[in-house]
């Protein structure tokens, strides 16, 4: 009998390296506790962006352009992570158009999620400080529990930088 520790699991994609290791461990996870997957993806709101496009994109907004996006994101979704998950597995695609911690703690809620497993980039710094971090925002405000998931690249061991001159 499976364990219902975890009965829905939200993966969050934005479809980078660290996305794609995040899903092999929200995968995982919902194999072992017999867990229904959520898998959200979040497009940005072109309608309600910063005015930044309005002086460096000389075209219009076309809402046509939009549901595009949807729509490729919706396609990329199914071949590399809706096609990998068992037969048999629980599931949701949501695209969703917006800011994307909101629009992500939004969806958790709604759904009732006990678990969001999303990639972490790792920023640190200036970068940090300038963009700030999906991952944090989620972590600090979700309703559940949140695993964020680090690129391999971007792990290090305490022992190796310690020893390195």
């Amino acid at each position: 009998m499976k364990s219902k520790l975890f009965s829905r699991i939200g993966f969050c994609t934005d479809f980078s390296e660290n996305a794609d290791e995040a899903f092999a461990v929200a995968l995982e996870m919902a194999a072992t506790f017999g867990a229904a997957m959520e898998i959200i993806h979040i497009t940005a709101n072109l309608m309600h962006s910063p005015p930044v496009h309005t002086t460096y994109m000389p075209v219009e907004y076309d809402p046509e352009f939009a549901e595009e996006l949807s729509r490729a994101a919706m396609k990329s979704i199914e071949e590399k992570y809706v096609s990998r998950l068992p037969e048999g597995m629980h599931h949701n695609v949501n695209v969703v158009s917006g800011y994307a911690a909101t629009e992500i703690l939004r969806l958790a809620g709604e759904k009732q999620l006990d678990l969001l497993v999303m990639g972490s980039h790792g920023l640190t710094g200036l970068a940090h400080v300038l963009f700030g971090s999906t991952a944090e925002r989620i972590v600090r405000k979700a309703g559940c529990s949140v695993l964020t998931v680090r690129h391999k690249s971007s792990r290090t061991s305490p022992l190796v930088s310690a020893a390195t001159p």
